[in-house]
């Protein structure tokens, strides 16, 4: 059967040319569905890799019982040449009676088929985490391109690493310069999560990790060794990712032990000058991997070492120190004034939360906005048996006016626990 191809925006429709049963086999026609559309998206941002021929991946990780819904992540390879790097995307794609239709991650479309996904593809929370995502990016303006991202850098709060990379495109030379290799020059070679939000592998083979934020943000880290292969997991600032090293997993080059570590809004690159990101602001030299970073009165030039600060918001700060007991399987809420501060919340909101309790996995943790709006900071973890939350979170608030009172809800959901907020803070 001869098929169409039909490429809208970062829609792919792969229609039979006459109407027929479906095919039995998905793999097929899925697999060309995918690469036509990350090959199209890919020549639409001005990039060469597809010409390359190093090859692509589609991997399914998930699918549908009936077969007709797929999810999983897909790879243009990059030639083991210096400067280049893969080009990967998630994909999410349903099969109808026409054929295929499938999205890529950071485009509305995916944000729709992601909306309609059954339960077995897409959870209820990676579904709440890719609108919150599209919606910031989309609510984004230029000014807020140039805000603080509430991010911090890909390695302990305190820490020092070495900047071997300035501002750079994920592919070497290529603008936008999305992207620095940083590398701690250390025993400890651990690379962190930038921010809570949701991971997967990109590559096949591993040492390729994105991380999709709520507030509009999406982080990338490459060269990994020893790597977790998450699939849609939640994770929070300073979690484990992996380890720098110079693997090339699909494809490029790397001199050194180091993570390539870049930037995007929804689904395109963005540059990292006038950004800032664990307290520093970038800016670009005078060709791609110069320049460096600038805090207060201090710069740091490539070759230099950076402190992580962790994410900054660069606004008012507003707290409440005050013990609020939570009972076991009891809730709590911890109320903050905040007055002064014009408009709505903005997109990326941080909000700090320190938490004591037992066990501290069966606690779900939510700010509520002035008019009652709900967002979700922190899922119970059942096997998680620490006992202090010290987090930060950047929430999407701008649905909510700044001025009002805010309140931090702690519910314990488990029995056998109980514990306090020991104090809460919120920037704007």
């Amino acid at each position: 059967m001869r098929h169409r191809l039909f490429t809208v925006l970062g829609l792919v429709v792969l229609a039979a040319a006459s109407m027929g049963a479906a095919p039995a086999t998905a793999a097929p026609g899925l697999d060309q569905a995918v690469v036509q559309l990350m090959t199209a998206r890919s020549q639409a941002d001005g990039s060469k890799l597809a010409a390359a021929g190093a090859g692509t991946e589609v991997n399914v990780q998930r699918s549908s019982p009936r077969g007709d819904w797929a999810f999983g992540s897909s790879v243009i390879k990059a030639p083991d040449v210096e400067g280049a790097y893969p080009e990967g995307w998630l994909f999410l794609a349903q099969r109808t009676a026409t054929g295929w239709t499938a999205a890529l991650d950071g485009t509305s479309e995916f944000a729709e088929l992601a909306a309609r996904a059954p339960a077995a593809v897409l959870s209820a929370g990676e579904k709440q985490t890719f609108a919150a995502n599209a919606k910031a990016a989309a609510a984004r303006s230029a000014a807020a391109q140039a805000a603080p991202t509430g991010l911090s850098l890909p390695y302990p709060v305190g820490n020092q690493w070495k900047i071997i990379g300035g501002p750079h495109g994920w592919s070497g030379q290529p603008r936008p310069w999305s992207s620095i290799d940083l590398d701690s020059r250390a025993a400890d070679r651990s690379v962190l999560a930038a921010q809570s939000g949701r991971a997967y592998w990109v590559c096949s083979n591993g040492g390729h990790i994105r991380i999709i934020h709520d507030n509009g943000w999406t982080t990338e880290y490459y060269h990994l060794l020893n790597e977790i292969r998450p699939n849609g997991t939640p994770v929070r600032m300073g979690d484990y990712l992996g380890l720098t090293s110079t693997r090339i997993p699909c494809g490029g080059s790397a001199g050194s032990n180091h993570v390539h570590f870049a930037l995007k809004s929804g689904s395109s690159w963005v540059p990292l000058a006038d950004k800032t990101i664990g307290g520093w602001t970038y800016f670009e030299g005078s060709s791609a991997y110069g320049g460096g970073a600038r805090r207060g009165g201090a710069t740091r030039y490539v070759g230099d070492w950076i402190q992580n600060y962790g994410p900054e918001t660069g606004g008012r700060t507003f707290e409440n120190t005050a013990d609020q007991d939570v009972a076991d399987l009891g809730q709590a809420e911890s109320p903050i004034t905040v007055g002064g501060v014009p408009g709505n919340a903005p997109a990326n909101l941080g909000v700090y939360a320190d938490v004591h309790h037992g066990w501290r996995g069966d606690l779900q943790l939510d700010l509520v906005g002035p008019t009652g709006a709900v967002y979700r900071l922190r899922d119970p973890a059942p096997g998680d048996d620490g006992t202090i939350i010290h987090e930060t979170y950047t929430v999407n608030a701008s649905d909510s006016p700044a001025n009002g009172t805010w309140r931090l809800r702690v519910r314990d959901v488990d029995a056998n626990h109980s514990g306090y907020i020991d104090a809460w803070s919120l920037t704007f």
